[in-house]
């Protein structure tokens, strides 16, 4: 049979089981109530899990039969199956559960599911052991949404099948594409609105058996420890990144990494106004993207994907810190944990000299990747070995002039959340300052003998674009992800003017407030239609009822601060007379 046939097979097996799990859970009052760290709203049955696995196993069985290789990755998944199938009926305490999944690691290392790239046992095997656990206890974390985690699963599954193929791994990639067909025909009815979940039995298989193939598929077979390292990392990318922000940020709260609550990428990503569908298949896009880039890689020049390696790291960094500032408490938690909560927001917990130092590294970073990226444009990206020695001799004295003229123009005075156009400025005056004293001391130093003038010209562009969008980042997330529509009271904005526009940007930027701009009102027709930061002017004052029947407004704030006390008392009568809130932004 063929892989197409196979995955076919999968696919069906798994549909076709899970109506019979579902009625099966319902029977035996395996139903998951609805609960404040989770969102599904009605009893669902659990035990999903069940028909990935069965079909999986089917589908292996009747392909490799008792004498594959990779065996010990079916023997594994099916322990840690039993072993969460057991928590889902009986609920284990989280050292029962990692206990569990440290004895299953071990079998799968002793039957040689081991990191190969690393020659020393006594390193190869506790990394072997921090990757297949984590990875376990990664996606049992990323079942939080509707068709998240299986959904995922079957991405990375395709993922690691079409890489498998490229080394002509077929063992590897007949699990791979069983793993996502079985994934595939659970999310006919897993996926939004969901009718049944998975349960830990599920998630956990799909986590140790993604784990085991990436090192079976990849890290065994790949000729360099770029890529040994990169096609896993970047396979299983969203859920990593989930799993170390959730890990993270539950760690500064001071509460356990185990417990549960509405804090993971996809709950944020909800809270800000994405619906969970939406969110849902936001993520499955960027795992598409993950996936394809670890896909391509051979297609990539190697220092070429070292630097955007480090480039994609640095981007998920600044997103994670973007998440972390609208901290989520944990389920239950009383008024004090929820202060407690927002006191320990990731950016409220970096403390000025924190961020400074964490600034400082990252910009060492990026003067690196620039300069170095900058040779590589200029060479083509082969750099002679006479070029590479010109490199390494004058990075040295190119960190440490930008470090100094960035520090001079203040570039570590700024808070992350307000960058504005004046620190662009500096940030533009400080590359271009920089650059020419480099070039002055490379003139004095060698007279630019055997020097190419072209890389300090491309060096300075990198540096401005890189810097600049390291500073500017957390500025364009809340753009455009901090003004989705979000959740709350529904409000129009009286007064489109420099009022309104400070209520609109001081309503987003404090999401305790749990307010939705749904527009604004102003009577100047000029700015009739017209957008401010995404919100439309609406219509006048006299048409405040008609607009909020329209929007669904249920209050209205007066941002006029020139108003006179006349022109407040006319707006608060006609929101009056349409049973509408009325408040002022600006006391009086």
């Amino acid at each position: 049979m063929t892989y197409l046939a196979f995955f076919s097979l999968s696919v069906l097996l798994s549909a076709a089981l899970t109506p019979a799990v579902k009625l099966i859970a319902i029977k035996t009052g395996r139903v998951v109530q609805p609960r404040t760290d989770r969102w599904h709203t009605k009893p669902t049955p659990l035990l999903g899990g069940i028909a990935i696995v069965v079909s999986f196993t089917v589908g292996y069985l009747l392909a490799c039969g008792l004498h594959k290789p990779t065996l010990p990755i079916l023997a594994g998944g099916l322990l840690i199956f039993l072993l969460g199938l057991a928590d889902d009926l009986w609920h284990l305490s989280p050292q029962v559960k990692l206990v569990g999944q440290i004895c299953v690691a071990a079998l799968l290392i002793s039957l040689g599911i081991v990191v190969k790239i690393i020659p020393y046992p006594v390193l190869a095997v506790p990394v072997t052991f921090l990757w297949i656990v984590g990875l376990t206890n990664s996606f049992n974390l990323l079942d939080n949404m509707d068709g998240l985690s299986a959904g995922t699963a079957a991405i990375c599954a395709l993922a690691l099948f079409c890489f498998s193929l490229s080394i002509n791994n077929h063992s590897v990639a007949l699990i791979a594409i069983l793993l996502a067909g079985s994934c595939i025909g659970f999310l006919f009815y897993n996926f939004n609105p969901a009718s049944i979940f998975m349960g830990d039995c599920g998630s956990m298989f799909l986590g140790l058996t993604l784990a085991a193939t990436a090192i079976a598929g990849t890290l065994r077979h790949a000729s360099g420890l770029l890529v040994a390292v990169f096609i896993p990392l970047l396979a299983l990318g969203i859920p990593i990144f989930d799993t170390l922000l959730v890990t993270f940020l539950r760690k500064l709260r001071g509460q356990p990494i185990s417990q549960g609550g509405r804090d993971h990428v996809s709950h944020r990503l909800v809270t800000m106004g994405l619906s969970e569908k939406k969110t849902v298949l936001i993520l499955y896009v960027l795992s598409a993207l993950f996936g394809l880039g670890a896909l391509f890689y051979n297609r990539i020049n190697p220092l070429a994907l070292a630097v955007c390696s480090i480039l994609v790291v640095i981007g998920l960094f600044y997103f994670g810190v973007f998440l972390g500032q609208s901290d989520v408490p944990p389920a239950g938690a009383g008024q004090q944990s929820v202060n407690a909560s927002r006191q320990n927001g990731m950016i409220k917990t970096l403390l000025p000299n924190i961020q400074k130092f964490i600034e400082l590294f990252i910009d060492l970073v990026l003067i690196v990747v620039a300069y170095f990226s900058a040779y590589l444009i200029r060479f083509e990206g082969v750099i002679p070995s006479s070029d590479m020695k010109h490199f390494v001799e004058t990075l040295p004295i190119l960190i440490v002039i930008k470090v100094i003229v960035f520090s001079y123009f203040g570039l570590y005075r700024t808070i992350w959340r307000h960058v504005g156009i004046r620190d662009f400025v500096n940030i533009l005056k400080a590359v271009l300052v920089s650059s020419v004293m480099i070039i002055t001391v490379i003139l004095m130093y060698a007279r630019f003998k055997y020097y190419s003038r072209a890389v300090f010209v491309v060096d300075a562009l990198f540096t401005l674009f890189l810097i600049g969008g390291a500073r500017f980042s957390l500025k364009i997330f809340k753009e455009y992800l901090g003004s989705l529509p979000g959740t709350g009271t529904k409000v129009l904005i009286a007064g489109a003017g420099d009022g309104g526009e400070l209520a609109l940007r001081e309503i987003r930027n404090n999401p305790a407030l749990k307010y939705r701009i749904v527009g604004f009102i102003d009577d100047d027709p000029f700015k009739r239609n017209r957008n401010i930061h995404g919100v439309a002017v609406l219509g006048s004052v006299a048409e405040i009822g008609e607009v909020a029947k329209k929007t669904g407004a249920e209050e209205v704030i007066i941002a006029i601060p020139s108003a006179s006390e006349e022109t407040l008392q006319r707006i608060a009568g006609i929101c009056g007379q349409s049973s509408l809130k009325s408040g002022t932004f600006f006391p009086r």
